[in-house]
């Protein structure tokens, strides 16, 4: 497994964060593209400076510091300025990554690394990967979570999720599906047996 390229994928409120989190706990070496993202929109680089012309300062903090949440917002209702952002946002990343990556491994050729990517399939990356575990939960658990989650009415959530692909669009596309639409107990479970499979190939 330790020479593999393995990349880690789900949905909005589908658990790949607690999926994540077990396989850290289990051994695996995470790179979050999340944590990148909020590097790449940090004061300094050049992605920021990029940015700021693209969406105006307006949507910064009088320290420099970028207003994720609202930017948020603006992005789920347009569609031409998320492209804009994920065009700045995204070499940015998948370069941070990639050396990373390549560092880790000259240090240790044994490390698992897991890519944690939300928008894997959406970026057209899934031919990177030799191995793409997805969390997984059916529409109607993901809409129930989301609402939940950042208190948002039904057509908001809706309108949120329509900005990524459908979660079924990307289970058909997974070598490893976590099925996290029960108890937290089952999810661990399910990663706990896919590590050890893993792990003997």
């Amino acid at each position: 497994m330790a020479d593999k390229r393995i990349a880690l994928t789900g949905g909005i409120a589908t658990g790949k964060t607690t999926v994540a989190n077990r396989l850290r706990e289990l051994g695996a070496i995470i790179l979050d593209a999340d944590e990148y993202a909020r590097r790449a929109a940090e004061p300094g680089t050049a992605s920021y400076e990029s940015l700021r012309e693209l969406i105006g300062g307006r949507y910064f903090n009088p320290d420099g510091t970028l207003k994720r949440a609202e930017l948020r917002r603006r992005i789920v209702r347009e569609p031409a300025l998320r492209a804009g952002v994920n065009a700045i946002l995204h070499p940015y990343i998948a370069t941070a990554m990639r050396e990373e990556w390549k560092r880790l491994k000259g240090q240790s050729s044994g490390a698992v690394i897991v890519f944690d990517i939300p928008l894997l399939f959406e970026g057209g990356l899934e031919g990177r990967y030799d191995i793409i575990i997805l969390a997984y939960c059916n529409r109607e658990v993901q809409l129930e979570r989301l609402m939940r989650r950042d208190g948002l009415s039904l057509s908001e959530a809706e309108l949120t999720l329509s900005i990524q692909l459908p979660i079924d669009f990307k289970r058909d596309r997974s070598d490893y599906i976590i099925e996290n639409s029960a108890e937290l107990e089952s999810t661990l479970d399910q990663v706990d047996a896919l590590w050890s499979k893993l792990s003997q190939q």
